[in-house]
């Protein structure tokens, strides 16, 4: 994935038919690659934090990602939805998508608490694909982390915003906490 500047960035997510303006808070804008390499981390999210109505976003840090499932989500779905694996929809914004929590009941995560849209995703073809009919409700596609430093998505992921490398995420945890926790605003933007 090429790199990406600051101005770049916002002018993408403003751009964007959901964006309403910056509004006060912390925003993690994802880039999923157009290689969607197979189960591999290679997606990229960026941390801004906007301090009144209207200012421009101040950029607080970067973390590789991914925005799609891995192989246990994609070739396995039908252990938990027939349908096919969920893949967010991208060229969208959600405000206040997701609020510090725990996944699964054990880790800290920030979890989904609003509609988000998505699509399934059932050709086990080894890609992350917007296909078939659009969906939007919420179904806990939480933002966490995976291992130490994980290079493959595996099962970290069937459909969350997963950060590759542990203290990166925890990094991200810290500066949440500094700020009181507040919501968070999520963007998912196609490589461009």
């Amino acid at each position: 994935m090429r790199s990406f500047t600051d101005a770049e960035i916002i002018k993408r997510v403003e751009g964007l038919p959901t964006f309403k303006g910056w509004k006060p808070g912390i925003y993690d804008i994802y880039v999923r690659s157009k290689a969607d390499q197979f189960d591999a981390f290679d997606d990229k999210a960026f941390t801004y934090q906007v301090h009144s109505e209207g200012s421009q976003p101040v950029f607080r840090m970067a973390r590789n990602v991914t925005t799609n499932a891995g192989s246990y989500g994609l070739k396995h779905f039908d252990d938990y939805n027939h349908d096919g694996c969920a893949v967010l929809k991208s060229d969208v914004i959600v405000y206040g998508s997701h609020a510090y929590g725990l996944h699964k009941g054990r880790k800290p995560a920030y979890r989904q608490v609003k509609s988000f849209p998505y699509f399934r995703d059932g050709n086990k073809n080894n890609r992350a694909e917007e296909i078939g009919p659009e969906h939007n409700d919420v179904i806990y596609a939480n933002i966490h982390r995976a291992g130490t430093n994980s290079t493959t998505i595996k099962n970290w992921s069937v459909a969350c915003l997963v950060t590759a490398n542990e203290q990166k995420f925890l990094n991200f945890l810290a500066f949440m906490k500094q700020n009181g926790n507040p919501p968070l605003n999520v963007a998912i933007l196609k490589e461009f």
